[in-house]
């Protein structure tokens, strides 16, 4: 009577052994899927991400995004839900938000995507489907449809140009204006 009962015993331990070991190794697979959860080519990520750069000029970027994920390789850093404010070397104040920007780490040059709308310190208000920000020349461009508004004025046109250093805004064609009198 007693060895049945041991033999069923082992069974059971045994089983449970097994049970156990299998467990524990799906347990760390499991383990290993939920840390890759960024796309090999992805070196870095955050949430609520805060980016803060000085130019050589002076002028200074903070950038604010729900994402940032940074692509090494590419030398890239990519935002969801970006805003960006930038305070130009003479004091100006720009703050830009979009759906999705890009910044070339080397270059300093920027893209921003998606309902792209400027806003100044002196109130105007400027809005496109994209942006380019050139570090070099120091100027933001689009070839987009561009409304830009204005205590008294609403402009229309196709392609913009933003002279940062000059401090002059180009619409390229297709302009229309719209001036209200001061009655």
């Amino acid at each position: 009577m007693k060895k049945p009962f041991l033999v069923i015993t082992a069974l059971f331990l045994v089983a449970g052994a097994v049970v156990l070991f299998y467990l524990w190794e799906k347990g760390k697979e499991e383990g290993r899927k939920a840390l890759q959860v960024l796309p090999d080519h992805v070196d870095m990520q955050v949430r609520d991400a805060l980016y803060t750069d000085v130019s050589a000029d002076g002028s200074k970027w903070e950038i604010k995004a729900k994402t940032a994920t940074y692509v090494r390789t590419e030398k890239t850093a990519i935002f969801e839900d970006v805003s960006v404010r930038m305070i130009t070397a003479g004091g100006r104040t720009f703050v830009m938000t979009g759906k999705r920007g890009r910044l070339w780490t080397e270059s300093k040059n920027m893209e921003i995507v998606g309902e792209v709308v400027i806003v100044s310190d002196q109130g105007d208000r400027i809005t496109m489907e994209d942006l380019k920000y050139s570090e070099r020349d120091k100027t933001l461009h689009t070839d987009s449809e561009v409304l830009l508004e204005n205590a008294g004025t609403t402009l229309k046109g196709r392609g913009m140009k933003i002279s940062l250093p000059h401090q002059r805004i180009e619409l390229l064609s297709k302009v229309s204006a719209v001036i209200k009198s001061g009655r």
